[in-house]
């Protein structure tokens, strides 16, 4: 996903589980419906005030929980073109404790996708990036995140579209360097914050043009696990602890029901493969919940361009959302279903638009279809509302 990839980066340089066993009803009923829009909450572009616009909106949908890209050059962009690693590091949080304050007055959660790019230190290529990044480096970046936001933010996950060859690269070894940066990551976390959730993954859909590009998600989890392709343990590998699986369920070319094609490929209709293979891979003992349990699912992006190439008409955006967030609460093995995009973005960042709000930040169809959905599915107990406001740090 290119476009996306490169609206982060833009924006960074520009800015200087499944139950246990038995599914269970009770879960699909109390699911999460979140958001994301990075610009909008955590950078306030196009100019400052946005967040509060998006606030707004968010308590229209009926949001509990608000998904942030943390990018590590971002928050370190003072230091992020040196080749080695400063002694002492202020890193820039400024933003998201604005969100996570001012969401917090709404009742809304904040979690936070610790992500690349990395800075010049952390890399193999020593250059600003995503090319074999270094977990050990990593790990200091993770403690930092769960040191400063302890008590506050509540769930973390490790990095984003691994799977990806524009999030690490080379694809290749994407598998065996993930690993190293998720052991990295939950550990620092769980030892700096032991209430913090971590969740693993973070996954896009499909494989693009035979792997070259991406890896199907199941093929991509297996290597990361130490699986064979029957998902039974290849050699000697550690158990991977997780309090979730993050997945990107997009589909833009279909309609929410589609059945994408490929075992290894997991888009909204077919998240039978995901929950299937993470229940393998819990019995094999190579991915587990804390407690020995199968991983529920987070479906941390999920939308449909309003405009460019694969647009919908605002109807149409709108019913399909609608549809594809039915489908998510009824699945008992799904915990949260996330939107991505509120806001129309300027260019340069529009080139990825699942937005569903206008520039000005006001309702379109879409967004009023899925807000009504959302008011209907809170008031009968489907999903879960906003909750009484973390503490203040």
């Amino acid at each position: 996903m290119t476009p996306r990839l490169k609206l982060i980066l833009v924006s960074a340089l520009t800015c200087a589980a499944l139950v246990p066993a038995v599914p269970s009803a009770h879960a699909a009923r109390k699911m999460e419906v979140a958001v994301q829009d990075d610009n909008t909450f955590v950078i306030q572009l196009p100019r400052p005030g946005y967040r509060a616009k998006g606030l707004k909106l968010a308590t229209q949908m009926n949001v509990s929980w608000i998904r942030a890209n943390v990018p590590w050059n971002y928050v370190t962009l003072k230091y992020a073109k040196k080749k080695k690693q400063p002694k002492k590091i202020v890193y820039n949080w400024t933003g998201y404790d604005a969100l996570i304050r001012d969401a917090a007055k709404r009742g809304i959660q904040v979690q936070l996708a610790l992500s690349g790019p990395a800075p010049a230190w952390a890399t193999g290529n020593h250059k600003q990036g995503v090319d074999r990044v270094k977990a050990g480096y990593f790990k200091v970046f993770a403690r930092a995140a769960a040191e400063h936001f302890k008590g506050r933010v509540a769930r973390y996950s490790i990095w984003n579209e691994p799977n990806f060859r524009g999030w690490i690269s080379p694809i290749k070894k994407s598998p065996k360097i993930y690993r190293a940066l998720y052991l990295a990551g939950y550990g620092a976390i769980k030892k700096a914050d032991p209430a913090a959730k971590v969740l693993i993954a973070e996954t896009s859909p499909y494989d693009i043009k035979h792997g070259k590009n991406a890896t199907a998600p199941l093929k991509w989890l297996r290597a990361v696990t130490c699986a064979k392709a029957n998902y039974k343990r290849a050699h000697k590998c550690a158990t991977l602890k997780a309090d979730g699986y993050a997945h990107h369920p997009y589909d833009f070319r279909h309609s929410p029901t589609y059945k994408y094609p490929g075992k290894d490929n997991v888009t909204l209709a077919t998240l039978g493969r995901l929950t299937s293979a993470l229940a393998k891979l819990k019995k094999a003992k190579l991915l587990t919940t804390p407690s020995g349990g199968v991983p529920q699912l987070y479906l941390t992006e999920y939308g449909y361009f309003s405009h460019g190439k694969y647009r919908l008409s605002r109807s149409k955006q709108g019913s399909y959302l609608v549809k594809a967030f039915t489908m998510a609460q009824k699945n008992p093995h799904v915990k949260q279903m996330l939107q991505y995009l509120f806001v129309q973005p300027k260019p340069p960042f529009a080139a990825f638009d699942t937005s569903i709000a206008t520039r000005a930040a006001k309702p379109t169809t879409a967004f009023k279809k899925l807000a009504a959905w959302a008011k209907k599915a809170a008031k009968a107990g489907r999903i879960a509302v906003a909750t009484t406001p973390l503490p203040k740090k």
